[in-house]
């Protein structure tokens, strides 16, 4: 875990009790020229879960580093620096040291996987904070007077700072619209969240850089299929070789997907003995789990398979609790929470996933929607309104892939700008309903439109190309730092998270391709991967038409289970809402009267406003 407090004014006496303060819960402090302190530390092990290096200072005592993640090429830069062994558990904080004395702030552009590195330069009283090009790795600060506050966690923060927690409204409101909080702000009030592929420096008398070293550029290459397939095959057992490095307490993932699925026959081919971990929902039309029992026998991995029924959705508020901030998808919640727990039981200290595949080949199906809206835009909205208000009236369907609910949740979504993209289809509050949820407090100077900017502003970066590489342009900044945070789940069980198919070698190969190698006429998502996966997997998962995607039926439990139904509806309350004083309790009765009737399926925006409140007892009650 990295924790710091970088102090740049004069040590007055409220500066004196902020280092007090911050010192009382520090394990080291280094002082420095200019009345300058940098202060790193572990801060709360029931977040980070895992035993981070201490920081690596120079023999001038000029430089010191701390650094939190795994570089995949630590030996091969090591080798070329000519740095003997890993001294004292500091290996790749070393290695930042000596990238920095040779290539300066850029150094950053060689390295490989994921990290969060702070480093203090006693020379030019500069600290540079970096995170890694998909923000694997958690990084937050917040600037106070004279001081700058920064850590993997944001409790750390607020020890740090010793700032008391308050609420940033408009961060609370992006959630209740996309399920989690999008943008740089966090829910409370002066703690940031540093974007992924970014570096922030931070010196005496200078105002905050903020400074993006990477960026993803999609350009259609001029190779064949062919060509295509080779080289494909080639970064994808690069990427998971490079993942796995010489553990031999490894484990996968494994859904029954392509994606896990791919992740854990290249595994295989290394020779490793692999664990692998799913979990079964045996509700109907949601069960996919004889999928990933079918994969854990071709590759011969000692599978594991937990048990995901209704009664697991009660472990919500103790997951809560390992949270940074919320985010609320509870096939991903609770899963993730099972899969670590079981992983950690069975003694693996590294799991492998394979989040990531359906940004690099388009397999989401938000992607075949983008693709019929275009249809549908084009349309004049005279002549399209009274079609989408028949979709509208659709009654719900206990089942996942139905299409009643397909069209009413279509009809609903492309309401929504279309300069969203893809984010069309992952929104749940218009302006009128988000208005009639809003208490008149909470709503006053809340903008709708303005809730939206932080990804209308990613996806007006690229303007250029064709629609799908703009929506996975998006969707690398966005989406992904959403399913990232399941790391904060994952890391409580002492148990690393490795993402091959985020390695951004094989991310900045697959953006080269022609988007009709992804979907390939209307419908057939991911044809260029499993066209090269072809003889690696069989063809049972590779041509599989019924992927759910971390698919429970909550809905279904929270009209049917008793259990269930009384912890959700207990979070949203009269009683509850009304002490918070955010959001409107009339609103809320309506919405649990439509999800119990089948008007409506609200469990989105119910299991949302329910693990909010819990993320808020946890954190300012």
């Amino acid at each position: 875990m990295i924790s710091g407090l970088f102090l740049t004014a004069a040590k007055t006496a409220a500066t004196a009790e902020l280092l007090a303060a911050a010192a009382s819960v520090s394990s080291n402090k280094i002082a420095f020229e200019n009345d300058s302190y940098l202060l790193s530390e572990i801060i709360d092990r029931e977040i980070a879960g895992d035993h981070p290096a201490p920081p690596c200072v120079s023999p001038d005592g000029r430089l010191v580093v701390c650094c939190r993640g795994s570089i995949y090429n630590r030996q091969s830069l090591r080798s070329e620096l000519g740095l003997q062994g890993d001294t004292d558990g500091q290996g790749d904080a070393e290695l930042v040291l000596n990238l920095y004395l040779q290539h300066g702030e850029s150094f950053v552009d060689a390295l490989s996987g994921p990290f969060a590195i702070a480093l203090y330069d006693a020379r030019q009283s500069t600290l540079l904070l970096y995170r890694d090009r998909f923000g694997i790795e958690p990084l937050y600060y917040s600037v106070g007077k004279g001081y700058i506050a920064f850590s993997s966690t944001i409790k750390g923060v607020l020890r740090m700072s010793g700032e008391g927690p308050a609420l940033q409204r408009d961060a609370v409101a992006k959630v209740l619209l996309f399920n989690y909080n999008p943008g740089t702000d966090t829910l409370l009030q002066g703690v940031k969240r540093l974007p992924a592929a970014h570096r922030l420096k931070i010196a005496i008398d200078q105002p905050l850089d903020l400074h993006r070293y990477w960026k993803l550029t999609f350009s259609p290459c001029s190779l064949s299929e062919e060509e295509v397939r080779h080289q494909l095959l080639d970064h994808l057992r690069r990427a998971v070789s490079s993942c796995l490095g010489a553990n031999d307490r490894a484990g996968v993932f494994l859904s029954g997907g392509m994606d896990s699925s791919t992740v854990l026959a290249l595994s295989g081919e290394r020779g490793v003995a692999l664990k692998t971990f799913s979990y079964r929902c045996r509700a109907a039309s949601f069960d996919e789990s004889h999928y990933a029992r079918a994969m854990s026998d071709f590759v011969r991995s000692e599978h594991h398979e937990c048990e995901y029924g209704s009664s697991e959705v009660l472990l919500m508020p103790d997951v809560v609790k390992a949270m940074n901030e919320p985010f609320c998808d509870v096939g991903i919640n609770i899963a993730t929470y099972l899969l670590g727990l079981n992983a950690s039981k069975n003694g693996c200290s590294l799991v492998l996933t394979g989040d990531g595949g359906d940004e690099l080949f388009a397999g989401h199906p938000v992607y075949e929607a983008d693709k019929i809206a275009g249809y549908f835009d084009a349309l004049p909205r005279p002549l399209l309104a009274p079609l989408l208000s028949v979709f509208r009236l659709l009654p719900d369907s206990d089942q996942k892939k139905s299409l009643p609910v397909k069209l009413k949740r279509f009809s609903e979504s492309l309401a929504y700008p279309k300069d969203l993209l893809s984010h069309r289809w992952r929104i749940y509050y218009d302006a009128e309903d988000l208005g009639k949820l809003s208490s008149a407090s909470f709503a006053n100077g809340l903008r709708w439109q303005e809730l939206l900017r932080d990804i209308l502003t990613i996806n007006g970066e690229m303007t250029d190309g064709d629609a799908l590489s703009r929506s996975l342009y998006s969707d690398y900044q966005t989406v992904v730092d959403f399913y990232l945070r399941r790391n904060d789940l994952i890391r409580r069980f002492g148990v690393k998270v490795r993402y091959p198919l985020l390695d951004h070698k094989l991310v900045e190969f697959c953006a080269q391709m022609p988007s009709a190698m992804k979907i390939k006429g209307w419908f057939d998502t991911k044809y260029i991967f499993k066209k090269t996966m072809e003889g690696v997997l069989p063809d049972t998962i590779i041509y599989r038409k019924d992927k759910l995607g971390h698919s429970i039926p909550l809905k279904n439990w929270i009209r049917d289970d008793r259990q269930v139904k009384e912890m959700v509806l207990d979070f949203v309350s009269g009683d509850t809402i009304s002490r918070r004083g955010l959001f409107r309790p009339a609103y809320i009765a309506e919405l649990i009267n439509d999800h119990l009737s089948k008007r409506r399926n609200n469990s989105h925006r119910l299991w949302t406003l329910a693990v909010l409140e819990m993320w808020l007892r946890h954190n300012l009650d």
